[in-house]
């Protein structure tokens, strides 16, 4: 199995490298053993990168085996001629490391200050995949789209990579699902969905690759918190960092289960973090969490998982995003490296 994860962004801006502790966390991850890190992607919003293909490129300036990607960059509000040409040269300056993950989004706004349309975000995404595919591998390149137009011209620097960097899609609707099959090369799920709306989307999109003749290629991605002490986690741990995804679940919930949780809870009924959590985060000691990833993985058959530790938390007065500050977040990767990855490798 493969493992990736999210990198927090953490700023000290009164230091002369800001991020020096993000970049840290890069270069453990890496000595760990995980295979890709990923940053998200908001305008307008503390404790987000804004423009986080220049932040992984200069991750990849600090790393020399770790894979860098977007988890997720909202393709459908920047021009994708632009974008190819941003990957392409972190594939350059990474010698061949960068996946983009892309998705659509949840806020309007970031789409009208861009100069694009929230409504029209699914047939954006079309053809700017469509755009990224084309560029990345072919030469003299003419186009004319709905949205993009553009006379013979070729992206420079060439990507590294044969035939071009990987493109993950990210979706739950069963239209976004199917993009993935039809122009990704990997879907990107989660990580707000239980594992029961995870699984109905899974059937969509092995459906739509076995229809167009292709293997299915996925990424599960889960929130997460591990540590040594589970009662400490449960007790202490667990409630705040629910509390705090709910707030953001509560902006992106896009599926009918989501929804439904928050109508259970708008209507005063009490639902344990555990709850909660027990379908949608990875939580607890090394064991608990091997035991989680098992579960998915014979549920499922993932064989990339995505941890997000204490990711998806509302900003914070400084801007920080994330729960867990850098000492706990390099014990998490510490501890996830060491006893969870290992048990994991040599075909289990």
């Amino acid at each position: 199995m493969r493992f990736s994860l999210s990198l927090p962004t953490i700023r000290h801006p009164e230091r002369a490298d800001p991020y020096e502790e993000t970049f840290a966390l890069a270069r453990l991850a890496e000595e760990e053993g995980f295979d890709t890190a990923t940053i998200g992607h908001h305008h307008f919003l503390p404790g987000n990168q804004s423009d986080p293909l220049t932040f992984m490129a200069a991750v990849a300036a600090r790393t020399t085996t770790l894979r860098v990607g977007t988890g997720i960059f909202q393709l459908p509000i920047h021009n994708p001629v632009r974008v190819a040409e941003q990957v392409a040269t972190i594939d350059q300056i990474s010698g061949g490391r960068i996946s983009l993950g892309v998705g659509s989004g949840w806020w309007p706004l970031e789409y009208q200050v861009h100069g694009s349309n929230f409504r029209e975000r699914g047939a954006r995404m079309e053809e700017a995949l469509e755009i990224l595919r084309r560029v990345w591998t072919e030469t003299d390149v003419a186009f004319e789209g709905r949205f993009w137009s553009f006379p013979e011209l070729t992206v420079h620097p060439r990507p590294v990579q044969v035939p071009r960097p990987p493109l993950w899609v990210a979706g739950v609707v069963d239209a976004a699902v199917d993009r993935a099959a039809r122009l990704g090369d990997a879907w990107l799920c989660g990580p707000v969905q239980s594992l029961g709306r995870a699984k109905r989307c899974l059937s969509v999109y092995r459906d739509s690759c076995q229809r167009i003749g292709r293997e299915p290629e996925w990424i599960l991605r889960r929130f997460a918190w591990i540590g040594t002490d589970r009662r400490k986690i449960e007790e202490e741990i667990l409630p705040r960092y629910i509390e705090g995804l709910l707030v953001h679940w509560r902006e992106s919930a896009e599926d009918d289960v989501e929804k439904a949780l928050f109508e259970r809870l708008d209507r005063g009924e009490k639902i344990t973090p555990q709850e909660i959590a027990g379908d949608r985060l990875l939580w607890g000691t090394p064991e608990d969490v091997i035991a989680q990833i098992e579960r998915y993985r014979s549920e499922t058959g993932c064989h990339h998982v995505h941890a997000a530790f204490g990711a998806g938390m509302p900003a914070h007065e400084d801007e920080y995003s994330t729960l867990g500050r850098f000492e706990e977040q390099a014990e998490m990767i510490r501890l996830f490296g060491r006893e969870v990855i290992p048990h994991f490798r040599d075909g289990r």
